[in-house]
């Protein structure tokens, strides 16, 4: 049976735009700019770790990464709630149901620290779908995205071949990361219009802008 290996920001859950603005209030307490739209482009799809490296332009020590992260990813929660964004991508809770009474096994790695991922099984009560000792998340032990070790543990933990695997992902880095892992079957999740940039990726199989799309019934039915 296939394993179903979700990424979960933008994939599962339509929070683009709160990360972005999360991002941009760390930024500004740290280093008193706004990113430009270049900028932001380097950060969906990898590790706060590497990021906050990427952004402040030098090396950072693991504790000092985690006082980044942790600061950031409350301000990220804080606007979660403010903003009271509840909903899942439309169509996936049916989706998950689906998947679950067709005997599918299924799992989530995702680049969010694990505070993050307690958060989400709570708000959105995952674990109807997911266990969550076996969610794959940003623990410091991991290659970022591109590299297939997101995909591949996430396979292991629930005893799944990554080479049997279904991986739905809307970031070009994390479908790469999918190709990299020699996933069967790569389905990419569009956001904010940019269904042609994800096609042109040359990795996937097709894509979808949510998860009511009639194709992802016949093949999983």
């Amino acid at each position: 049976m296939k394993a179903i290996i979700f990424d979960f920001n933008g994939t599962l859950f339509s929070d683009t735009a709160l990360h972005e603005e999360a991002w941009q209030q760390f930024i500004q307490e740290v280093l008193g700019y706004q990113l430009s739209e270049t900028e932001f482009a380097k950060i969906h799809g990898r590790t706060n770790h590497l990021t906050m490296e990427r952004l402040l332009n030098r090396p950072l020590s693991k504790e000092e990464g985690e006082t980044f992260s942790n600061r950031k990813e409350a301000i990220y929660r804080e606007i979660v709630l403010e903003k009271e964004h509840d909903q899942l991508i439309d169509g996936v809770t049916e989706f998950f149901d689906l998947l679950q009474q067709k005997g599918y096994s299924m799992n989530i790695a995702t680049a969010s620290p694990r505070v993050n991922v307690a958060f989400y099984f709570d708000y959105f009560q995952l674990n109807r779908w997911f266990d969550f000792e076996k969610v794959v998340y940003d623990n410091g032990t991991l290659n970022s995205k591109p590299a297939p070790d997101y995909y591949v543990q996430a396979a292991k933990n629930i005893n799944a071949n990554p080479q049997e695997m279904v991986v739905f992902e809307d970031s070009p880095i994390g479908l790469q990361g999918a190709a990299n892992a020699q996933a069967k079957q790569i389905i990419a999740v569009s956001t904010n219009g940019n269904h042609q940039k994800l096609e042109e990726t040359g990795v996937v199989d097709f894509v979808i802008d949510d998860f009511r799309d009639e194709r992802l019934i016949q093949l999983f039915s």
